[in-house]
């Protein structure tokens, strides 16, 4: 598939790559008795699979974003949003997810990266390229965090 930008053909393979990386130590994490992160008040910290719902739904709405912004929606994929369906469904919908991006993005242009900046859905200006960067960033911080997690755990077990 041509894409009109190396750099979105960059971040589409490093997305690519990030995101099973993440299923599988959501896996080990889920199958563990760790406990779950700090929520700090934040919803999506009160059961496993409310932290993979959210890490899951942000993998498609960061496109969908994108999309809205650049006027050329993306409507192909459901947007589940309930955190039981999506624990059971994560490899499909993931695999959905990363077709869409397929699908979507190879005609985002260099032109259209920036600098033009878009309101993001949480209030802060962010540019086509640095959505693209943060959906990247997004799983890989879930990762490490929960890796973190596990890692003290067997450590805390020696």
């Amino acid at each position: 598939m041509d894409f009109k930008s190396r750099a979105v053909r960059s971040l589409v393979e490093l997305h690519e790559a990030e995101f099973p990386k993440f299923l599988d130590t959501w896996d080990r994490f889920a199958a563990s008795d760790a406990p779950m992160p700090e929520a700090h008040g934040d919803p999506d910290y009160e059961t496993r699979e409310k932290l993979l719902s959210h890490v899951l739904r942000c993998g498609l709405s960061y496109l969908t974003w994108i999309g809205e912004c650049l006027g050329r929606p993306v409507t192909d994929v459901k947007p589940e949003t309930d955190p039981e369906i999506l624990a059971r469904t994560r490899r499909d919908f993931t695999a959905e997810v990363l077709k869409a991006w397929r699908r979507h993005l190879p005609e985002v242009t260099y032109a259209e990266l920036g600098p033009m900046t878009y309101r993001t859905r949480w209030g802060e200006q962010f540019s086509i390229e640095a959505m693209l960067e943060h959906a990247v960033v997004h799983p890989m911080r879930h990762r490490i965090q929960l890796e973190r997690i596990l890692q003290e755990r067997a450590a805390s077990e020696r």
